[in-house]
C-alpha cells in the first residue's frame, strides 16, 4: 500500500472516530491500492470542472440543450475524480425531466453503485456529508453567495472547491468575496507544516497543499477579477502572493529558490493587467502592487532573480504612470523643434548629463541590459514612449502598454516600435515625419498598427490655451512651431487629410480593424462615413446594414461585430446625437440616435450572458452624452428636454442597477444630468417671492431621483467589510470605488439643486469622518484635487448655510475643528469665497438657486412674524 493511501486511511479514520474500518471499505481501498492509476483516474476528454462550470452557467432549458453533449459525457463516467462524482451527484438531485437522455443516464446509476462511491470517498478523507456540502456551496444563487458559504464553516473542502469558485467566468459584485477567496485560501492551502490537535492525524513537514502550479493558475483568475471589479485591491493581491513566496520551503537542492523564482516573476508579469474602468488612473495601484513583490525580494536572504519578461513588466506599468518631479522637469525643457533634445536653462542643467534625465521607463531598460538581456523591437517600443527613441529623444508618453506580438509573430514587433514613436510626438506634423521617417529607414510600408496612431494623431483636438498639461500628458494637439519654414517646406512637411489617409491605406490591402477601426469609427463625421469602414474591415456588409437606425438587428448578428467595434460604433451613434439650435427643430432620425444606441446596447448585452453582466463601457458612454449640457432628445422646451434627458438617464441607471452594476463615473453623470434639468427649470421659472416655491421640488421626479441617488452613493460608498478569517497580512482597501473630490462636489451641488439639505449634511458629515481617505484621493490629481474639496465646503455653506440653525452651525464648526490636520482646502470658507464661488457659475444656476432658497427663507419667516402677530393680538 502506498504513502498516499496511508495517510488517506488515517484520516479516514481519524473521521469516522474509529481505529477499524469495515469489510467493504477495506475491499475498497484494497481494489484502489492495486488498480492502475489511469483506471481510477482516466485522463478525460473534457475537464469535469470545465462541465461542472457549464452546468451551473445552464439555468434555463435552452442553455441546458446547448451544452448537453457536455452533460451527457459526464454522467456516462465512472472516473473517481472529485469533481466529476460532485457533478453527478448534484445533476441526480436536479429536475432533468426536459433532459431525457441525462435522465436516463443518471437512471442508470444503481442505488449499490451510489454506496459503492460513496463509501469510496472514505479512501480520500471524505464522506457523503462532505459531498453534500460541497453541493450545497455550489447552489449559492451569485459567486459571492458561492463564496461567502465557503468560507462560513471551518470544515475541510478540497483544493479544486476555491479553484472552481475563482474561475474566470465567474461574476463578482462584491470586493469581499475575493478578500474572503484569498484570506480563505492563505489560511487552508499555504501553510508548508501543520500540528496534530485534538484527534486529527496529520503528518508533520507535509508539503504545501496548493502546489506553485495550481497557485499561479489561481493568481491569474483572481488578477483577472480584481482589475474588473476594484483595480486598487489588486495591491492586496500582491500582499497575498508575497505570502506564498514566503511559505514555500526552501531545500537544499535549491528546488525552493527556483520556485520562488517562478511564482514571483509571474505575478510581476500578471501585474501588469490594466484595469477594465479607467486603466491609466489606475496604473498606479499595478506599480505599488509591483513595488510590494520588489520589496520582498530584496528583504530575502538572497534576493529573486527577475527575468526579461518581468523587467518588461515593470517597463509596461510605468508608461502608465504620470510624470514624476524630475520627468516634469525635463519636459517642461524640451525643443520646440523635433527631435525634441533638452534645453539648458541655467548652469544646473548645463551640468545635467544626459542619463539624469531619462525616465523611469528607460532606467528600468537600462538595468535590463545590465541584467544581461538584450533589446528587442519590444524593448524599444518601450523606450520611445519612455521618452528615448532608438538615436534621439521622444516625447515621454502616458499610454498604456502596446500590443506584444509573441511566438511566430515576434517580427511583427517592428511594427509596435514604429507605432509608438509616432504615439511619441506631440502634434500631427511631428508624427507625420516620424511615419515617414521610419518608412525610409526600414523600407517596410505602414501597418494597420502604424496607420492607427496617425489616425489619432489627425483626429486629435487642439490643447486649449488655458490647459496645464505638459506634453505626452494627454491626447490633444500641441501647437506646431513653423515660424522659421518656407512654404514649399511647410507643404512638405504638411500630413495628410483622414480621408487621404485611408485611400492610401485600402490602397495597399490594408483593412481597418482593432484599435484602428476603434479610431475611425469614434471620430467618424457621419454614420454613412462608419458604414464604410465597417464594410471595409470584413464585416457582412447585410449585419452591417441591419444596426442602421430604425432597424433592430438579432442578437446573433449583433455578436458578429467584436466587442470594441460595437462600443466603437455606440460611441459614435451618442457623439452624433444633436445638441440643442436655438428654437430650429432637429430631424426625427438625428434625436434617435441615442435612443438607437440604447435599443442596440439592450440587444447585445443580454443580462444572462458574460459580456452583459461585466461590460459597462457601453452604458457609461450614454449616460456621459445625456449628461452633455446642450444635447437634444426631443424638440420642445429646454427644460422639458432636459427633463426627457434625465428620464432616458434614469431609465438606463435602473437597468444597470439589475445587470452590471453602477460605478463612480456612472453616479457622475447621473448628478450632471439631475442638476442640468434643475438649472433649466429654475431659468424657465419667473421670479417668485417664496411663497409660489412652497415645499414642492423643482420638477415632478425629483423625489424618485433624490431615492435613487442615495441608493447608488450608500452603495459606492460602503465600506469593504473584514470577513471573520484571521490574515493580518492582507490589507484590503477601504471602499470598492473610487470616491474622489470631483464626486463629492458634484453630488454636493446636486442635492443642493435637488434642495435637499438634511442629505448636504449627511454628505459633510461623511467627508469629515473619511477625510484621510479624501486627501489621499485629492493627493492622486494634484492641486485640482485640494481645490475641488474647498469648492464642495463653498457649495454646501452657499446653499445649506443659511437654513442651519444657530445650534448647528455651531456643531458643524465643532466637527471641522476636530478633523485632524484641518489646513488648506479643510476649512470653512469665508462669505467672500462662497460669494466668489456662487458668482463664477458660468451657466447662472448657482445664482438663481441661492435666490430661491433666500425667497423661501424669508417667506418662512413672515409666515411665522404674521402667526406671532395674530397669537398677540388674540
Amino acid at each position: 500500500m502506498s504513502a498516499n493511501h496511508t495517510v488517506a486511511l488515517a484520516r479516514s479514520t481519524a473521521r469516522f472516530g474509529s481505529l477499524w474500518l469495515s469489510q467493504r471499505v477495506r475491499n475498497q481501498m484494497l481494489w484502489r491500492a492495486n488498480s492502475a492509476r489511469r483506471h481510477r483516474y482516466p485522463r478525460l476528454g473534457l475537464s469535469p470542472a470545465r462541465i461542472l462550470a457549464l452546468r451551473l452557467r445552464a439555468r434555463t432549458d435552452r442553455q441546458k440543450k446547448a451544452y448537453g453533449h457536455a452533460f451527457e459525457f459526464a454522467v456516462q463516467k465512472r472516473a473517481d475524480r472529485l469533481p466529476l462524482l460532485l457533478l453527478q451527484a448534484w445533476m441526480a438531485r436536479q429536475d432533468t425531466q426536459n433532459e431525457p437522455r441525462i435522465c436516463k443516464r443518471l437512471g442508470s446509476i444503481s442505488s449499490s453503485e451510489w454506496d459503492d462511491r460513496f463509501q469510496g470517498l472514505a479512501v480520500a478523507g471524505w464522506s457523503k456529508e462532505d459531498l453534500d456540502h460541497w453541493i450545497w456551496i455550489l447552489s449559492g444563487e451569485n459567486g459571492d453567495a458561492r463564496v461567502q458559504r465557503l468560507v462560513s464553516t471551518e470544515t475541510p473542502k478540497p483544493l479544486f472547491i476555491p479553484m472552481f469558485l475563482a474561475r474566470s467566468d465567474e461574476v463578482f459584485r462584491k470586493a469581499e468575496s475575493l478578500l474572503s477567496l484569498m484570506e480563505y485560501t492563505s489560511k487552508h492551502y499555504f501553510f508548508s507544516t501543520s500540528r496534530p490537535s485534538g484527534n486529527d492525524l496529520a503528518l508533520p513537514n507535509r508539503k504545501i497543499t496548493m502546489d506553485v502550479s495550481k497557485f499561479l493558475v489561481f493568481l491569474r483568475r483572481l488578477v483577472n477579477h480584481v482589475m474588473r471589479l476594484c483595480p486598487r485591491a489588486i495591491v492586496t493581491v500582491a500582499r497575498f502572493t508575497a505570502d506564498y513566496i514566503r511559505g514555500i520551503p526552501s531545500s537544499t537542492d535549491a528546488k525552493g529558490y527556483r520556485l520562488k523564482c517562478q511564482v514571483f516573476n509571474r505575478a510581476l508579469q500578471l501585474f501588469k493587467q490594466p484595469a477594465a474602468t479607467r486603466p491609466i488612473m489606475n496604473m498606479e495601484f499595478n506599480w505599488r502592487a509591483q513595488k510590494i513583490l520588489l520589496a520582498m525580494s530584496d528583504s530575502l536572504d538572497k534576493p529573486l532573480v527577475i527575468n526579461k519578461l518581468s523587467y518588461r513588466a515593470v517597463r509596461q506599468v510605468m508608461v502608465g504612470l504620470k510624470k514624476s518631479k524630475t520627468e516634469r522637469a525635463v519636459a517642461v525643457r524640451y525643443a520646440k523643434s523635433w527631435p525634441p533634445y533638452r534645453q539648458d536653462f541655467d548652469g544646473l542643467d548645463a551640468k545635467r548629463t544626459p542619463e539624469d534625465d531619462h525616465t523611469r521607463s528607460v532606467k528600468a531598460g537600462v538595468l535590463t541590459k545590465e541584467a544581461g538581456y538584450t533589446d528587442d523591437h519590444y524593448d524599444q517600443a518601450l523606450s520611445a514612449l519612455g521618452g528615448m527613441g532608438s538615436d534621439s529623444p521622444t516625447i515621454q508618453t502616458r499610454s498604456l502598454p502596446p500590443k506584444e506580438w509573441k511566438g511566430d509573430e515576434q517580427d511583427r514587433n517592428l511594427y509596435t516600435r514604429w507605432a509608438m514613436t509616432v504615439r511619441a510626438t506631440r502634434n500631427r506634423q511631428e508624427a507625420w515625419r516620424v511615419f515617414n521617417d521610419f518608412a525610409s529607414k526600414t523600407g517596410k510600408s505602414p501597418n494597420v498598427q502604424v496607420y492607427a496612431e496617425m489616425f489619432i494623431k489627425l483626429h486629435a483636438r487642439p490643447l486649449p490655451l488655458t490647459s496645464t498639461s505638459l506634453p505626452g500628458d494627454s491626447r490633444e494637439s500641441f501647437p506646431i512651431h513653423d515660424a522659421n519654414y518656407s512654404e514649399y517646406e511647410l507643404a512638405r512637411l504638411a500630413p495628410p487629410s483622414v480621408a487621404e489617409l485611408y485611400d492610401q491605406m485600402i490602397s495597399r490591402g490594408v483593412k481597418p480593424e482593432g484599435h484602428c477601426l476603434h479610431a475611425l469609427l469614434i471620430n467618424a463625421g457621419s454614420l454613412e462615413e462608419a458604414y464604410r469602414y465597417l464594410r471595409d474591415s470584413g464585416i457582412d456588409p447585410a449585419s452591417v446594414s441591419s444596426v442602421a437606425l430604425f432597424k433592430e438587428p438579432s442578437y446573433q448578428v449583433l455578436r458578429q461585430f467584436p466587442l470594441l467595434v460595437f462600443k466603437s460604433y455606440v460611441q459614435l451613434l451618442c457623439a452624433l446625437q444633436p445638441n440643442r439650435r436655438g428654437r430650429e427643430k432637429i430631424l426625427p432620425e438625428e434625436l434617435f440616435r441615442i435612443r438607437h444606441a440604447i435599443k442596440l446596447v439592450r440587444l447585445r448585452l443580454r443580462p444572462q450572458t458574460t459580456e452583459g453582466s461585466t461590460f459597462r463601457p457601453p452604458w457609461s458612454i450614454i449616460l456621459r452624452a445625456l449628461a452633455r449640457p446642450h444635447v437634444c432628445v426631443v424638440n420642445s422646451t429646454q427644460a422639458n428636454n432636459d427633463a426627457e434627458a434625465l428620464s432616458i438617464s434614469m431609465d438606463v441607471v435602473h437597468h444597470v442597477q439589475k445587470t452590471v452594476g453602477i460605478d463612480t463615473e456612472m453616479f457622475l453623470y447621473l448628478c450632471r444630468t439631475a442638476q442640468k434639468a434643475a438649472v433649466s427649470r429654475l431659468a424657465s421659472q419667473e421670479p417668485s417671492r417664496g411663497s409660489d416655491a412652497g415645499n414642492t421640488r423643482l420638477f415632478p421626479s425629483a423625489e424618485a431621483v433624490l431615492g435613487t441617488l442615495k441608493t447608488i452613493f450608500s452603495q459606492i460608498t460602503a465600506p469593504v467589510r473584514k470577513t471573520d478569517i484571521e490574515c493580518t497580512s492582507l490589507d484590503a482597501p477601504k471602499f470598492l470605488h473610487n470616491i474622489g473630490p470631483a464626486h463629492l462636489h458634484t453630488y454636493m451641488r446636486t442635492l443642493a439643486f435637488l434642495e435637499d439639505i438634511t442629505a448636504m449634511k449627511k454628505l459633510l458629515e461623511w467627508m469629515l469622518t473619511h477625510k484621510a481617505y479624501i486627501d489621499k484621493e485629492a493627493e492622486r490629481i494634484e492641486n485640482r484635487g485640494h481645490a475641488l474639496i474647498a469648492k464642495t465646503l463653498c457649495a454646501f455653506q452657499a446653499f445649506a448655510g443659511p437654513t442651519l440653525t444657530q445650534e448647528e452651525q455651531e456643531d458643524m464648526t465643532y466637527q471641522m475643528e476636530q478633523a485632524t490636520g484641518t489646513t488648506g482646502s479643510w476649512r470653512w470658507p469665508t462669505p467672500e469665497e462662497v460669494q466668489n464661488y456662487v458668482q463664477s457659475d458660468l451657466h447662472g444656476g448657482s445664482q438663481q438657486l441661492q435666490q430661491r432658497i433666500l425667497a423661501k427663507l424669508w417667506y418662512a419667516s413672515s409666515e411665522q412674524g404674521d402667526e406671532a402677530i395674530a397669537m398677540t393680538s388674540a
